[in-house]
């Protein structure tokens, strides 16, 4: 393993050992930002340590988010300090900075899919500490429909929520 392949590998490691499941562009722009990886070798990258086991990849939707496995908690355990402090410091930072918007990537979900009833289903939910505290399920005729219905719950779900919450209770 090259020296800064190492470092691309370990600096997506050390994010999700501080940030958890993290959306793939979170990652990516954070190392594409800096000037850290080009886009060819984070695609290699990325496929390398999946392959060796050190993160977990997981569709949810339309997204990819990336965890860090046992095998690669004990990785950046073992070569972590190869990671200068100064990138950890940005690292850090932009985690802090954008910590609010990964976590809500993964708290508002809307996916669809094709339905018995020859049309689809958008599953949509709205997850607080990985507990889900809404979660909706609504039939529509068409793919097109479907894929509307999910864009605009990640986009209104907090109003939407809200409303339900005001007739409900």
């Amino acid at each position: 393993m090259e020296s800064i392949s190492a470092i691309y590998k370990l600096i997506i490691l050390y994010m999700l050992d501080r940030g958890g499941s993290i959306p793939m562009p979170w990652i990516s722009g954070f190392l594409l930002e800096n000037g850290l990886v080009d886009f060819a070798s984070l695609t290699e990258t990325y496929m390398e340590i999946e392959q060796n086991g050190l993160v977990r990849l997981e569709g949810v939707g339309e997204k990819t988010f990336v965890s860090i496995t046992p095998e690669g908690e004990e990785t950046l355990r073992f070569f972590g300090g190869m990671i200068s402090d100064e990138l950890k410091k940005k690292a850090d930072a932009y985690l802090r900075e954008n910590g609010r918007k990964i976590r809500n990537e993964r708290a508002v979900t809307g996916e669809y899919y094709r339905s018995s009833f020859g049309g689809y289903t958008v599953h949509m939910e709205v997850r607080e500490n990985s507990v889900p505290i809404v979660s909706i399920e609504l039939n529509v005729p068409d793919e097109e429909t479907a894929k509307q219905t999910a864009s605009r719950w990640k986009e209104q779900s907090s109003d939407i929520y809200g409303m339900l919450i005001e007739k409900l209770f």
